[in-house]
């Protein structure tokens, strides 16, 4: 007996130790599938059963890579909303930044910030930041079509989100068949017009081209007298004798921003802003200032060494706007000049000058000449790497060209522009104001012979002058745009616009 109970307890003993080691693998095993679960990221676990799908004004937007959700949020490809949306969108790889604009509307979102830039203000994203799955940066979707004008709902049942977008950012069509309008003329705004065709082309369905050829205002004034333009660029209006060679008819006036006109040089050895007055530049466009360390230059200019160097200046050949603006401010500010030269697209020239066609030839004359001096539209001077010189203004401020000093320019002088537009905005009294300021303008006819062309013609001014959607591209090149009492007349003008007798534009 004694020897079995002695046995009898080793088996019980060794029966309990056999249980605990079942129990304690079993716990083993929920810990590893534990830590398992964790792994999977988040994003993984929280894909819905079906993919999500994108509409926007009922079309389907198709995305590079499938919308994910993640927190209850809907992320998307930052460049698939934002060009659905008919936004203009920057990537700064240096911040992680993320900006674009639409109209009046700006939103910029830096990867994994919990906060956004909305119109100039601060706003919470709500534990939504933009973020990089796979290379690929996504974006809040109900958050950055808010932002930028549209309306967001959700349909559970077919797991689709549905945008509802502002009219501005709607697919146009202004007509039943492509179709293309030939146009030319101020090459000032060139490198706005060219962005914009560009764009608009884009954005119609069926496409519809725009040439618009750099040939200068007197070339687009021309143009659309002789009906071989569509419609024109400007930056000189017309005179009342050209008005009456299209009479009854009536050619408007439609401005599409400002901008202003740099004197740009090349003074060897020097490298700031050069310092002149209104006298001065007269006097060295009119050639009784020849050499750059003269003494009313170097009056200017304390402390700064001025090189004993020929000035060679440098003026556009053909019939020009700019040309038009450079010498309406000089008959402004130099009584010799008011009377000797005058103002004009093209002017005689005193002096020993080198010619050269459009403002990128200007350009392009004074990067190749030591010594030389010009005036051209400030995008191209920046575009060149071209100096630039600071020019003191009415109030006795030296100012350097920008669109800030061209709004400054504009606010001054915009409650006197008359009913037609047809203005100088040239040595304004703002403290602030670059004195070499012009509006550029499109010439259109106001009875139109051709409806298509009429259609297309009012639909791409609305769509880039009266609804604002050429502003970020202005900022981008560097031009001013115009304040909204004068974008009201641009509207009242478009609204005019007619083909035999019925308006284009219904407002």
């Amino acid at each position: 007996m004694g020897q079995n109970g002695i046995n009898l307890k080793q088996i019980r003993r060794k029966r309990n130790v056999g249980k605990k080691s079942r129990i304690l693998a079993a716990v083993a095993i929920l810990i590893c599938l534990s830590l398992l679960t964790a792994l999977v990221p988040a994003s993984a676990q929280a894909q819905p059963a079906r993919p999500v799908a994108i509409e926007l004004d009922g079309r389907p937007v198709a995305t590079e890579v499938a919308p994910i959700i993640t927190g209850g949020r809907t992320m998307v490809p930052m460049r698939a909303i934002f060009e659905a949306l008919g936004a203009y969108l920057n990537w700064d790889g240096a911040t992680r930044t993320v900006t674009a604009r639409k109209a009046a509307n700006s939103i910029s979102l830096t990867i994994g910030q919990p906060s956004a830039t909305v119109n100039n203000r601060t706003v919470s994203l709500e534990g939504q930041p933009a973020q990089i799955v796979n290379n690929r940066t996504l974006v809040p979707l109900r958050f950055v079509s808010e932002a930028l004008g549209a309306r967001v709902d959700w349909d559970g049942r077919n797991n689709l989100v549905k945008i509802t977008s502002t009219e501005a950012s709607r697919l146009r069509s202004p007509v039943t068949q492509e179709i293309r309008l030939t146009t030319g003329g101020a090459s000032f705004p060139f490198p706005l017009y060219t962005r914009l065709v560009r764009e608009y082309r884009n954005i119609t369905s069926p496409n519809v081209s725009i040439d618009y050829a750099s040939v200068g205002s007197g070339a687009g004034i021309r143009g659309i007298l002789g009906g071989t333009f569509d419609f024109a660029g400007t930056d000189a209006p017309l005179t009342d004798a050209q008005q009456a060679q299209v009479s009854p008819n009536e050619i408007l006036h439609i401005p599409t921003v400002m901008g202003a006109v740099a004197v740009a040089y090349d003074v060897p050895g020097l490298d700031r802003h050069l310092r002149l007055s209104p006298d001065v530049l007269a006097d060295i466009f009119l050639g009784t200032i020849n050499r750059w360390n003269d003494r009313r230059i170097a009056a200017l200019n304390p402390g700064v060494r001025l090189p004993d160097h020929a000035i060679t200046v440098v003026r556009r050949s053909d019939a020009s706007g700019t040309t038009y603006i450079f010498t309406d401010y000089l008959s402004k500010v130099s009584e010799r000049w008011r009377r000797d030269v005058g103002k004009g697209t093209s002017v005689s020239w005193p002096g020993t000058t080198i010619g050269a066609r459009g403002n990128e030839g200007v350009s392009a004359q004074i990067g190749q000449l030591p010594g030389a001096i010009g005036y051209v539209e400030l995008s191209t001077a920046i575009l060149n790497n071209l100096h630039v010189a600071q020019l003191r203004n009415r109030a006795g401020n030296f100012v350097v060209p920008s669109p800030e000093s061209a709004t400054a320019a504009a606010a001054a002088m915009v409650r006197d522009m008359p009913r037609d537009m047809r203005t100088s905005l040239v040595d304004s009294p703002g403290a602030n104001a670059y004195p070499i300021v012009g509006l550029t303008w499109i010439l259109v006819h106001r009875d139109q012979a051709d409806a298509a062309k009429a259609r297309v013609i009012v639909d791409f001014l609305r769509w880039a002058v009266a609804e604002r959607n050429l502003e970020p591209f202005a900022e981008e090149l560097h031009y001013a745009p115009l304040p909204e009492p004068v974008l009201e007349r641009v509207r009242e003008q478009l609204g005019s616009i007619n083909h035999k007798g019925s308006r284009i534009w219904q407002r």
